[in-house]
């Protein structure tokens, strides 16, 4: 895919300025396109400093969309990093939370087993408050305070949007939420989903609004996020009569809801967790606390796509109530998951873990980790993806 803005100037010889000083070579258009769009987002917002035009450039909705797609695809995972939720269960009237970015790139964790974390800084932050990673898509990470305050921001610019108030008049039951990306109509979309009354309501960045969509077909996890996955949110939920442990998905387009077909885990599955693992919609199956498998689903919507991907030995800790969730897999097969409170990497050709220093005390533990990419996408560019 080649640039649509041409240049036809070529490369020249340093020539001299008046004051004799030399001026840097003139490259053509789509050479400078290319060495930029490789770039980290940290660089080139220092690079819009040298020109208008390089300033122009970076700013542009094609350039933008070029610099994310190349990132989405870089199979070293070097411009993804980690937002960790750490919750402090140091005793107070409310526990609070604060959300993390590490500052090693999500390739540089499997590599390095000393990570450092900077506190993201968002309104309406408060330590006492127990915020929520709801999810990341193309950069833009979404929170929820309380359940009833949602802002999206993207960490790398440091920019963030309150989204308006979603109208639910709330006496019992919870909300939980799902983000995503509606590639139909380039539109990030918030869901939310009000248990009682059943009630759902998805917010456009396009519109900057909230409406009401189809009730939600089931219980959903009081606990859970939607999880997005090529168009769509899939959520855990309890179905028919014994309260199994089915998929739903709604695809954000279309705004229909269907079940997502599961593979046969076989028997001494006691607990199930949903995921998604490096784009892709993932099961974690546990077996009687002995071990666990992690199923990822290749095709989405293809019920044979099911894959196997990994077995993880539960480690031998005392408390009964230790769980893993997958977050990534390095190149070498290496998985780096969230286990119990904290955070672990498991190589299964070795079938050893090793254990990334984090930051973080005895009165606190990491309830979250959650996967985004640096990009130039702006929660508050509405029109930036057109």
């Amino acid at each position: 895919e080649s640039p649509r803005h041409e240049s036809h100037v070529s490369a020249q010889s340093p020539k001299p300025s008046r004051n004799g000083s030399f001026s840097p070579p003139l490259f053509p258009q789509e050479i400078i396109f290319e060495i930029l769009s490789n770039l980290p987002v940290k660089s080139l917002l220092r690079f819009r400093c040298v020109s208008k035009s390089w300033k122009s450039l970076i700013a542009d909705n094609f350039f933008i969309k070029k610099h994310l797609k190349r990132t989405q695809n870089d199979p070293e995972f070097s411009k993804k990093r980690v937002l960790i939720n750490i919750a402090d269960i140091a005793p107070r009237t409310q526990p609070g939370s604060t959300i993390k970015s590490c500052s090693l790139t999500l390739k540089s964790i499997f590599e390095d087993p000393n990570v450092n974390t900077t506190e993201i800084e968002y309104p309406s932050k408060n330590e006492s408050h127990s915020d929520w990673i709801v999810g990341s898509c193309n950069g833009l990470v979404c929170i929820t305070i309380r359940e009833n305050t949602v802002l999206l921001l993207n960490p790398t610019l440091r920019v963030s949007k309150r989204l308006p108030d979603i109208g639910f008049k709330k006496r019992r039951g919870y909300t939980v939420y799902g983000f995503g990306f509606d590639a139909s109509v380039d539109d990030y979309k918030v869901v939310g989903v009000f248990s009682y009354p059943s009630m759902v309501k998805v917010y456009s960045l396009r519109t900057n609004c909230w409406r009401r969509i189809q009730d939600f077909p089931f219980e959903v996890f009081s606990n859970e996020a939607g999880k997005h996955v090529d168009g769509t949110l899939n959520w855990a939920v309890f179905s028919g009569q014994d309260g199994d442990f089915s998929i739903v998905s709604l695809d954000l387009a279309q705004e229909t809801y269907k079940e997502v077909t599961q593979p046969c885990y076989g028997d001494g599955v006691d607990e199930r967790t949903l995921g998604v693992l490096d784009g892709y919609l993932c099961v974690l199956c546990s077996y009687r606390k002995l071990y666990a498998e992690v199923w990822v689903m290749k095709e989405y919507g293809k019920r044979e796509s099911w894959t196997k991907l990994v077995s993880i030995p539960y480690l031998r800790y005392e408390r009964s109530e230790m769980f893993l969730t997958p977050v990534s897999v390095s190149k070498s097969g290496e998985i780096l998951l969230r286990y119990g409170v904290n955070i672990l990497l498991y190589n299964p050709k070795k079938n050893m873990f090793r254990i990334p220093m984090f930051p973080y005390d005895v009165i606190s533990y990491i309830s979250q980790a959650e996967v985004y990419e640096e990009s130039l996408v702006s929660s508050t560019a509405v029109n930036q993806h057109r």
